[in-house]
């Protein structure tokens, strides 16, 4: 009796085979696409960490800087001396002979800080930068332009910043306040933080994003000072405060650079600008808080805190806030080939 062999099946194994290897191939294109993003977030995360470290050890030789050394209209003066009305009486010690003299600016240009591997560093006068808790309305106009708010939009939000902040619930013209918002009421007081400006009913769907991110460096809140310091201002800063003009603020940045200005007048005196109002806000002195920023050369990572100088607290002579810790734009790294050394006292 013949034996009974069932027929293969032609063109069978080789499709079968083709879609097993497909599947295996996918499974280890997609372990291999895991793996890697675990090995790039690993790496980011020990690149965090390493400049966390260095950050906060730089984090504490600015204070340092700070609390010792004297402050000038330019920034703090390294290696330089007291006076006896700093000190309170005459009995200071006159600085060493051969120590010289380095002048540490506020105002927000670059310097490099050698520690372990170099941080770009930036300090900023916070009296040199545009204080969004006290915008005047012809500031805010500015402000609000350089932010890209359509003209027909800018009367009703600064009628609903200053709904944010005072303490009453009586609604100006084209104003806001609690009934408006819904959960996220307004706070009632003065801005804590410059990104609060953008809580402010409508703003943040007003102004342009990129804008905002470019002057966001600029801006500072503190409703315990008004003061604006003309010898750190940054030019962003110049402009929209007081409203000079790119030749003007050439002219300032070339005075103050010769010899910081001293009193209004030789202001006014550079840029032909009459103060005004404005007289009594604008200084020539930094306020005692200024911003640092750190941000590594050898990775994306910068950390950002705001110093508070007060000297009138025995128990706390220095505060430190305002921490954030982000990564660079595109996670470019910093460039410090033409930053000058950050200036460091000698003794």
């Amino acid at each position: 009796m013949p034996i009974f062999k069932p027929r293969s099946r032609d063109g069978f194994a080789l499709p079968a085979v083709l879609a097993v290897t497909g599947v295996v191939t996918l499974i280890f294109l997609v372990a291999m696409t895991a793996l890697h993003s675990l090995t790039t977030e690993a790496a980011s995360a020990r690149a965090r960490v390493r400049f966390l470290q260095r950050a906060m050890t730089a984090e504490a030789q600015i204070a340092f800087l700070a609390a010792t050394q004297p402050m000038k209209p330019f920034g703090l003066s390294i290696n330089d001396t007291r006076s006896a009305a700093d000190l309170g009486d005459t009995s200071f010690e006159p600085r060493p002979l051969g120590l010289d003299v380095e002048q540490l600016w506020l105002d927000g240009r670059p310097y490099r800080l050698d520690m372990d591997q170099p941080l770009l560093v930036r300090l900023k006068d916070e009296a040199g930068m545009l204080n969004l808790t006290s915008l005047d309305m012809t500031t805010h106009q500015r402000f609000l332009q350089a932010l890209g708010v359509e003209p027909r939009q800018v009367q009703g939000l600064i009628a609903r910043y200053y709904d944010y902040m005072d303490t009453d619930d009586q609604r100006r013209a084209d104003g806001a306040e609690r009934a408006d918002y819904g959960a996220a009421q307004p706070t009632n007081r003065r801005l804590m933080r410059p990104q609060e400006y953008l809580s402010i009913l409508g703003m943040r769907e007003s102004v342009d994003a990129k804008r905002w991110r470019r002057l966001a460096p600029d801006l500072t809140a503190n409703g315990t000072n008004t003061a604006f310091n003309v010898n750190t201002a940054s030019r962003t800063a110049l402009a929209l405060r007081l409203g000079l003009t790119e030749p003007q603020i050439d002219a300032v940045i070339r005075q103050r650079e010769e010899s910081p200005f001293q009193i209004q007048s030789q202001l006014q005196a550079v840029t032909g600008l009459v103060l005004g109002d404005q007289f009594e806000t604008v200084l020539t002195f930094p306020s005692g808080a200024f911003y640092f920023n750190l941000h590594d050369s050898q990775s994306a990572w910068t950390y950002r805190g705001r110093i508070i100088l007060t000297p009138v607290s025995a128990e706390q002579p220095i505060w430190i806030d305002q921490f954030a810790l982000t990564e660079a734009p595109k996670r470019a790294a910093a460039n410090i080939n033409d930053a000058p050394r950050l200036p460091t006292p000698t003794r």
